[in-house]
């Protein structure tokens, strides 16, 4: 890993009592094929990742990484960065083998986890990254405990979330959408679904704000379907 060494934590991973089960191998795969329609999400997002990254061949965290799609736009937008997926699923971590391509000098490296006791060493990495994995989360609180320790002072989270004030009505459309668009029944539900342990920006908000983070920007609206937060670790 370059000059980047020893940053894994020698903790052994256990995984939750049906983790593995989150989502069914099938609809993973689904999911993955689905989502490549929509590239253009994850290269917005990667953009946002390099405003706020400065530091030199940055260690960038993708927090519920998925099959890695947003991991290899982070890529292609910072090459020289070494880029850690992190998600409990197993099956999820086989496909961004697929997916992910370091051919150009960047470096990904998959690794088992969940948020709430994330694999790695106190202060060694320069920016997080969490795309709609927060409904997932069974502790935020200290999910985002894990988040501020893991980080270098001064380092960034970027955080997309689901918004949970978005109207039902519009989710009912999105739904039909996505199965107009032949996302499939598993695949739309999992969407669907992900909506019911949303949380809204001023709970999001809390959450940074009580683990230590200083909010240095925000986007959406109170019933858009989404929203980002950035926050910052203190500099002591």
């Amino acid at each position: 890993m370059r000059e980047n060494t020893n940053i894994i934590s020698e903790n052994e991973f256990h995984s939750p009592r049906g983790c593995d089960f989150l989502v069914a191998d099938k609809t993973a795969e689904e999911f993955t094929k689905y989502m490549k329609k929509f590239n253009d999400l994850y290269r917005d997002l990667s953009q946002i990742v390099r405003k706020h990254t400065t530091t030199p061949r940055p260690v960038i965290l993708d927090l519920g990484c998925g099959p890695g799609l947003l991991s290899n736009e982070i890529l292609k937008k910072i090459p020289e960065a070494i880029v850690l997926g992190i998600d409990p699923l197993i099956k999820m971590l086989l496909l961004t083998t697929q997916n992910v391509d370091y051919s150009k000098g960047g470096l990904f490296i998959p690794l088992q986890g969940v948020s709430e006791k994330i694999p790695l060493k106190d202060d060694c990495i320069n920016t997080i990254v969490s795309r709609f994995s927060l409904p997932y989360w069974k502790n935020p609180q200290l999910s985002f405990l894990e988040m501020y320790r893991i980080l270098k002072p001064g380092g960034r989270v970027v955080v997309e979330a689901l918004n949970k004030e978005f109207p039902k009505w519009k989710l009912f459309g999105i739904k039909i959408g996505m199965l107009l668009n032949h996302s499939g029944k598993d695949v739309s539900m999992y969407h669907v679904d992900a909506y019911k342990s949303a949380y809204t920006l001023e709970e999001v908000r809390m959450f940074f704000q009580k683990s230590g983070f200083t909010i240095v920007e925000q986007k959406g609206m109170k019933k858009e379907w989404k929203f980002l937060i950035v926050a910052e670790k203190r500099t002591e």
